[in-house]
């Protein structure tokens, strides 16, 4: 591997805003603020840490859509969207959804020109701006959520089938509404996520399933549906083929499954976790918001291991383990601080809490730097980064 311009920015725009984020404390941080006479007080709205926040968020931002909007011919589907923008515009058929047709031809319409730059950096605004809403929303630790969106590579992956993750963004979004049991706005928010593309649908029954307290009967059944991906593909392809008729002319598609490994290891790794942290603390599975995201995760588990056959599992995948960003943080709130030893003698006491959370940060970066190395495949190409700044823009 090379190292580039492009690795040195990656990685600097990663540290800087890891940094940022340390400084956030998030809408749900239950810490205290300590008032001029000493007492403590309920962190409230106008406070010092609030302004910190918003500080801090829209650095964040901005750095994030910044890197994003200043991109040019980045991608391995760059120039097929330029293409599809030209096709929507002129009328022409297309595949992608209604929702995403009707932004390209506002845009288009109300410069009366093709300024395809100006659809990515919209899309860049939106989808920076709704993932990063959902994790200060809802994260029960902001910092530790967005390393991992930074370390996961979700960000970067967003420079790819900008349709696809601001579709996921909103999906993201939207487990607020489940965990609160609206879930009348839960499938409104699915369906405008479904405008920008259409595999957003699937969440609706694989959210409300793992939101329901599973007993072991539930278990076996849902063991069985798994393995019989194994036995059953081509009536499985063929139920494939009928949701989504688009695909029934796309090779490509139809060809694109396939084992993925690092996901297989990841989602096994996030099990065993939660397994670990159940042992300490045997409360949180009758938490609705934890028992959620693990029963994500074990489905996510299930689909890579038995369904790898299905054309981009991966993006169907995402929609369950993007859970990892919530249910990490609140795994590591479970493990207690219980010390022990540690191996060094001058390194004195660490808490079980703390060595958690070491491991996941070192598991973190590990990945992110696997992430960079393949970021220059075919299917990836997020490397070299191109800006229009320096790089000419062909008419």
């Amino acid at each position: 591997m090379v190292i580039s311009v492009g690795y040195i920015l990656y990685i600097l725009i990663t540290i800087l805003s890891v940094w940022l984020a340390r400084h956030v404390a998030g809408l749900r941080d239950c810490r205290a603020v300590v008032s001029s006479d000493g007492r403590n007080v309920v962190r409230g709205r106008g406070s010092r840490q609030d302004k910190i926040d918003q500080i801090c968020v829209m650095a964040i931002f901005v750095l994030l859509v910044g890197a994003s909007a200043l991109r040019i011919y980045t991608g391995n589907d760059y120039q097929t969207y330029i293409s599809h923008f030209h096709d929507i515009y002129r009328g022409n058929y297309v595949v992608t959804e209604r929702g995403f047709n009707l932004v390209v031809t506002a845009v288009y319409g109300f410069f009366q020109k093709e300024y395809y730059l100006v659809i990515f950096a919209l899309f860049a605004f939106l989808t920076v701006g709704v993932f990063l809403k959902a994790l200060y929303d809802q994260s029960v630790d902001f910092p530790m959520s967005f390393f991992l969106f930074m370390m996961l590579g979700t960000y970067f992956q967003t420079y790819n089938t900008v349709r696809y993750y601001f579709a996921l963004a909103i999906v993201l979004y939207s487990m607020r509404y489940v965990l609160r049991k609206q879930y009348i706005r839960f499938l409104i928010t699915i369906l405008i996520a479904s405008l920008f593309h259409k595999t957003a649908l699937i969440v609706i029954p694989l959210y409300l399933l793992a939101a329901i307290r599973w007993k072991w009967q539930h278990l076996l059944i849902a063991g069985i549906l798994a393995v019989s991906g194994l036995f059953f593909q081509e009536q499985y392809m063929a139920l494939f083929i009928r949701l989504y008729p688009s695909y029934v002319n796309e090779e490509e598609y139809l060809a694109s499954g396939g084992f993925s490994i690092v996901n297989v290891f990841r989602c096994a790794a996030v099990l065993l976790f939660s397994l670990y942290a159940l042992k300490e603390d045997k409360q949180w599975y009758a938490d609705r918001e934890t028992r959620f995201y693990f029963q994500l995760n074990l489905g996510a588990l299930a689909l890579y291991l038995c369904f790898s056959f299905v054309p981009f599992l991966s993006r169907i995948g995402y929609y369950l383990n993007i859970s990892h960003l919530f249910f990490l943080p609140a795994l590591l709130r479970v493990v207690p601080e219980k010390v022990r030893l540690s191996m060094v003698e001058k390194m004195g006491n660490i808490s079980k809490k703390k060595i958690c959370r070491y491991l996941v940060l070192f598991a973190g970066v590990i990945y992110f730097l696997m992430f960079l190395y393949k970021a220059t495949a075919v299917n990836v190409r997020i490397l070299p980064y191109h800006s229009w700044l320096w790089t000419e823009i062909a008419e």
